[in-house]
C-alpha cells in the first residue's frame, strides 16, 4: 500500500505508538494463542503466525525477535536481498542469531525490481542469495514479495517472477518478466501472500491516514490469523524516532552537496 507523504515526513509523531514497549504489550495479548512461524502455519499448525518483513532495519528486527523469544513465541523474518544491511559484514551472524532464537528466516523477494531497475538477473541473484544464507546454516523455505516503491511507480509486483505465484494483482498491471522461476527448483515451499488464513493484519496499511497498529487488532478466537509487523517502524521511544529522522535528513543533505573542487 502506498504510504501517505505525512507518514514518511512526520513519522516520529505519526508513529509515536510504534515503540518497543507497545510491541511487548501486544505480544502479551497473545498468551493463550498458538503462535508459530509462517512455514508451520502454512502446513496447518497453530492459529496465529507472526510475520516480519525486514525492509531496512536489521537491528530493530533483532529486538523484536528477542521480545518474542522471551515469551516463548516464534515468528518468521523475511530478509531483503536489496537492503543496505545485506552487504554488512555482520549480516549473516545477526540473521543466524534470529534463527537461534527459534525463529524462521525467509527470503524477501525484490527480484523484479532488481531486473527492471538495476538490470540484474533474477535467477543468478536468487541462487546467490540463497546460497549465502543456506551456506551459513540458515534454513530458508519461504518467500515474501517486497512492496518496493518501484512497484507502484512502474506497476509491477515482485511475485510476477515466480511461476504459480504470479496471478495478476489489482493495481499492478505490468506482468511481463524476462524469465519465470520455479520456486521448487530453489527449495522454496511457500509464498507468504499465498498462505491460507481467516484474518490478515499488516502495519503497512493505513486507517484515516494513520498506520495500522497491531494493538488495535481484535483477536478473534478460532480465526487463523496472520500478523505482519515491519521492524523498521519500531523504536525504543519517540525521542529515538526523532534522532533517526535527524540522521536520515543529515545523510540526505550530505548526499546532495556538490563534491569539492580539486
Amino acid at each position: 500500500m502506498r504510504e501517505p507523504l505525512s507518514s514518511r515526513l512526520l513519522f516520529p509523531w505519526t508513529e509515536r505508538r510504534f515503540t518497543y514497549a507497545e510491541y511487548e504489550r501486544f505480544l502479551d495479548r497473545l498468551a493463550g494463542r498458538e503462535v508459530v512461524p509462517l512455514r508451520e502455519f502454512a502446513h496447518g499448525a497453530g492459529d496465529l503466525a507472526l510475520r516480519h518483513d525486514v525492509d531496512s532495519r536489521l537491528d530493530s528486527a533483532l529486538r523484536l525477535a528477542e521480545f518474542e523469544h522471551a515469551r516463548g513465541l516464534r515468528a518468521t523474518y523475511f530478509v531483503l536481498h536489496t537492503a543496505p544491511y545485506w552487504n554488512d559484514d555482520d549480516f549473516v551472524p545477526r540473521v543466524r542469531s534470529i534463527q537461534e532464537l527459534g525463529h524462521e528466516v525467509g527470503f524477501h523477494n525484490d527480484l523484479v525490481t532488481l531486473e527492471r531497475v538495476h538490470g540484474g538477473d533474477a535467477r543468478a541473484a536468487l541462487e546467490k542469495a540463497l546460497a549465502r544464507l543456506r551456506g551459513a546454516g540458515i534454513e530458508v523455505t519461504g518467500a515474501a514479495a517486497h512492496g518496493s516503491p518501484w512497484c507502484h511507480r512502474l506497476g509491477f509486483h515482485n511475485n510476477y517472477v515466480f511461476a504459480g505465484w504470479d496471478e495478476p494483482v489489482p493495481g499492478f498491471p505490468s506482468t511481463e518478466v524476462p524469465q519465470k522461476l520455479d520456486p521448487a527448483e530453489f527449495g522454496l515451499e511457500y509464498e507468504a501472500y499465498h498462505v491460507p488464513h481467516d484474518v490478515y493484519f499488516s502495519d503497512s496499511s493505513f486507517v484515516h491516514g494513520r498506520r495500522a497498529h497491531p494493538a488495535d487488532l481484535p483477536l478473534q478466537p478460532g480465526k487463523r490469523t496472520i500478523v505482519l509487523v515491519h521492524p523498521c517502524h519500531w523504536d525504543a521511544s519517540v525521542a529515538a524516532k526523532a534522532r533517526r529522522l535527524a540522521s536520515k535528513v543529515a545523510r540526505r543533505t550530505r548526499a546532495r552537496q556538490p563534491a569539492p573542487r580539486r
